[in-house]
């Protein structure tokens, strides 16, 4: 897929990875900071944990709802900050609103998902399964709307 915009990518790979060492470095220092003072590791309540990160993914849901309605509105001109943005969609408004408005689809559609999932999980789930529950949909349709994208640049006549 020629479409994909690398540097996006890279810059959102950064990001993770920077959020993912700063949070292991305070879970680190916590720990040390509890060993040096001779009382153990404080005690975590993983059911509480659990409950704290699906109430979170529902919130982001949430959020890629609120986002999706302007693109399927299409009432987002081509610009270089909101939308789904590729070379071909900015320079192309023929291609930049089926492009979002899909893509808005295709995010309302998943968001949807993922929170019924979410809310039906039990108390008891793992929290890779919640993430893979947010994850997931969120990630097919962004492949579904490159795919889309892919199948409009096509038929469009260039």
């Amino acid at each position: 897929m020629h479409l994909i915009p690398l540097p996006e990518l890279a810059v959102a790979v950064v990001v993770a990875l920077v959020a993912l060492g700063v949070r292991t470095v305070r879970a680190v220092r916590v720990r040390s900071i509890a060993r040096r003072a001779g009382s153990p590791a404080p005690a975590r309540e993983p059911y509480l944990e659990t409950e704290q990160r699906r109430t979170q993914l529902i919130a982001s849901c949430v959020l890629l709802m609120i986002i999706s309605f302007p693109l399927i509105l299409r009432v987002v001109p081509p610009n270089g900050i909101y939308g789904f943005r590729t070379p071909t969609t900015q320079s192309d408004q023929a291609i930049w609103y089926p492009a979002n408005a899909f893509m808005g689809w295709a995010l309302l559609a998943a968001a949807a998902v993922s929170t019924a999932v979410l809310l039906a999980l039990p108390p008891t789930v793992k929290r890779w399964l919640l993430w893979a529950t947010f994850v997931a949909p969120v990630a097919g349709a962004i492949i579904a709307s490159f795919v889309y994208l892919d199948r409009l640049i096509e038929s469009s006549p260039l």
